[in-house]
């Protein structure tokens, strides 16, 4: 399409600028403004929010919300009118969530739960112009904050992803349906890692893995099409192939692409997909695509990330007491505020300080050399070793979480937690690539650790984690039952060895994937002088990687391969005494294999079952690890029940006193709040490791 990062003038939605104080925005007429937006070229849109018949309002990180036509939605044609955005209002970036219908309604939740109305009426599709006909807009709800996630807009139904993932229906056309009320209409939505939805009950999903599911909800019987089970229609979608999906009337479904080259670019362009049968999926037996499903381009220019109207990072992921942490900060936002808090109890540590505004834009080399924005705060750091974050607020209720690690200048107990930031960083699909993006072919991956992030969520998700919302429920766990325990970040471990060996047990959270050579060495060493290791996690220690100036973590081979340890003869299971298995995103409970003294006052026996039931669906599952039987004398305890292998829970005494306890599940930790049996066998194992 044309430069669409043309401007012109715009307008503007008067005083969007200043906020109520319930964060809403505050009323006021459009009125014409010539005044530019500012935005990065490679994070310029928050979101792109279609509303039929190839309308797409993009939600500019400034605010801004631009009109768009594409007129060859029917085929695929890369034609638009108008070429450039047009737009038509300001302020839209103090919402969590902005949902459109096809008659202009808005619906926009703020941070704080409240829902605004706003109705625009084009007046010439051809350029976008029109009028706002409700002035500042009128607050039609609210309570919507306890949903982690928001989709739909369509003929006004909203859609909420609750916690657990429970999907809840709501409806307003000129008042709510069912008195307000939400209905219940669905449950395991928390393995979609995006959800978007068409006209008449058609809901999309993108399931963890790469598979595109379609499901129809008919509101007037309260029926699903297929029984409620998805249909899958395509695979290759979601993170590592896409920024952002949505779709659009007539069985559209758009796709902001990661750039695929060697060395990847903007990842800003726009594919368009048709699925002809949207509304009969079911009934026909399967999709009908058009183009046979190939993606066609329509577009170039549309770079989307969703936290970037206020989004930061730590200047360093580790710090000891007394030392100096920075956070550089970008925001289009006035009058963020930011404050410290304790996780995983949210406890706060620190006074609200101001956070100056303005956007920082990235370098060319961001994805490897880091952000390199400026510090907006810094302070001195006075607490206990722990796990803290700079938590972010916006007047209109927004939250962002920067997560950071204090560490003990001196070991101040017997246990140390390992936090797996070489994890969290490998999966960070922030600025559209990490280890598992599409393309780089044939080369090594550099990911920095020195920009925002999206796998280190303190809220919760709304989806299946395995990450720092997993091992925040042990962390959780561990001060609940007064494990008193030192953390560390996987870097630690690696530049410095001799704080390990001063602790009775070292303990791996939910999915310690990712080591370097030096960390794993010094695990073995441990281990061979009487250390004990809990292993609470799965697929763990499974992959090399490597440090480049401590800000940069090296993935694969130079060329381009994964760079597993079992290729290398050195397996996890030499260590964990369970390596990875191929079983994949399914959930379920343990079965008792033998009695063992780690069951005691459990009161199961061989053949019972337990966990079944955890934060991602059950205890066993995910990714898992089984027993290696060439490993001689380890202790079988239980096995999941999963299809194909379960995880292995083991304990192996090893020579000196020392031995591991693997639960070998990615899930385990997720099962704490839920299963007293699992928080039994947990806190025997950590009074075994104390004595």
């Amino acid at each position: 399409m044309s430069d669409h990062q043309a401007y012109g003038r715009r307008r503007v939605l008067q005083g969007a600028a200043l906020l109520a104080g319930a964060g809403l925005l505050g009323g006021g007429s459009l009125t014409a403004s010539a005044a530019a937006a500012a935005f990065d070229p490679r994070q310029r849109f928050l979101k792109l929010i279609p509303a039929g018949n190839g309308v797409i309002y993009a939600l500019q990180a400034d605010g801004t919300l631009l009109y768009y036509r594409h007129t060859g939605w029917a085929e695929g044609s890369a034609s638009w009118s108008p070429g450039a955005g047009h737009p038509i209002g300001d302020g839209f970036h103090q919402f969590a969530d902005v949902l459109a219908d096809d008659d202009g309604t808005f619906l926009c939740r703020t941070g704080s739960g409240a829902i605004r109305r706003y109705r625009y009426v084009v007046t010439d599709p051809a350029t976008g112009a029109g009028q706002w006909t409700d002035g500042g807009g009128t607050q039609i709800g609210d309570g919507f904050q306890q949903f982690p996630r928001v989709f739909g807009g369509w003929d006004g139904v909203i859609y909420c992803v609750d916690a657990n993932g429970g999907l809840w229906w709501y409806r307003y056309q000129d008042g709510w349906a069912n008195g307000g009320a939400g209905v219940l209409i669905g449950s395991g939505f928390k393995q979609y890692q995006t959800l978007t939805a068409g006209p008449d009950g058609v809901v999309y999903g993108v399931r963890q893995g790469t598979d595109l599911h379609w499901f129809r909800f008919d509101p007037d019987g309260g029926t699903w099409a297929n029984g409620g089970n998805p249909v899958t229609i395509g695979n290759g979608w979601g993170e590592g192939f896409h920024k952002q999906v949505f779709s659009d009337n007539n069985g559209c479904v758009y796709a902001v692409s990661v750039d695929r080259g060697a060395v990847p670019v903007n990842d800003d362009t726009l594919h368009w997909f048709r699925l002809l049968n949207a509304r009969t999926v079911a009934t026909d037996g399967g999709p009908n695509w058009a183009n046979g499903g190939g993606a066609a381009v329509v577009g170039n220019g549309f770079s989307v990330e969703a936290t970037g109207a206020l989004q930061g990072y730590a200047s360093s992921l580790t710090v000891r007491p007394g030392e100096r942490i920075g956070f550089p900060i970008s925001t289009s936002l006035t009058g963020v505020t930011a404050s410290v808090i304790r996780l995983p109890g949210r406890q706060s540590v620190s006074a609200s300080s101001s956070v100056a505004s303005g956007l920082q834009v990235l370098p060319p080399d961001y994805r490897t050399a880091g952000c390199g924005w400026a510090e907006r705060l810094s302070m001195t750091v006075s607490w206990a070793p722990g796990v803290y974050a700079l938590e972010l607020r916006s007047p209109g209720g927004l939250r962002r979480h920067i997560p950071f690690v204090v560490r003990p200048s001196a070991p101040a107990s017997q246990i140390a937690f390992l936090l797996p930031t070489n994890t969290y960083n490998a999966y960070n699909t922030w600025g559209g690539h990490n280890q598992y993006s599409e393309g780089e072919a044939g080369r090594q991956r550099q990911v920095t650790f020195m920009r925002p992030s999206t796998s280190i969520p303190v809220d919760p998700p709304g989806r299946i984690d395995h990450l720092l919302y997993s091992d925040l429920f042990l962390l959780k766990w561990m001060e609940d039952n007064r494990f008193a325990y030192d953390t560390y970040i996987d870097g630690d471990l690696d530049a410095d060895g001799t704080w390990l060996r001063q602790y009775k047990a070292l303990v791996l959270g939910s999915h310690p994937e990712y080591w370097s050579d030096t960390m794993r060495q010094r695990v073995v060493d441990y281990l061979a002088g009487g250390g004990r290791l809990i292993y609470t996690g799965g697929n763990g220690m499974y992959e090399r990687m490597g440090f480049a100036n401590g800000t940069t973590a090296t993935h694969r081979n130079t060329s381009g391969a994964r760079d597993e340890f079992h290729n290398l003869g050195k397996s996890e299971s030499q260590i964990l005494g369970v390596a990875l298995t191929g079983a994949y995103m399914n959930f379920h409970p343990y079965e008792v294999v033998a009695d063992h003294p780690l069951l005691a006052g459990t009161g199961l026996k061989p053949k019972d079952r337990f966990g079944g039931y955890a934060d991602n669906g059950a205890a066993s599952g995910w990714e898992v690890d089984a027993l290696n039987p060439a490993m001689s004398g380890v202790q079988h305890i239980a096995r999941g029940l999963n299809p194909g292998g379960g995880a292995d829970m083991v304990f192996w005494p090893k020579p000196n006193g020392g031995w591991v306890f693997s639960a070998s599940s990615m899930s385990f930790n997720g099962a704490l709040p839920h299963d007293a049996a699992i928080r039994q066998i947990l806190h025997n194992v950590f009074t075994l490791a104390l004595r």
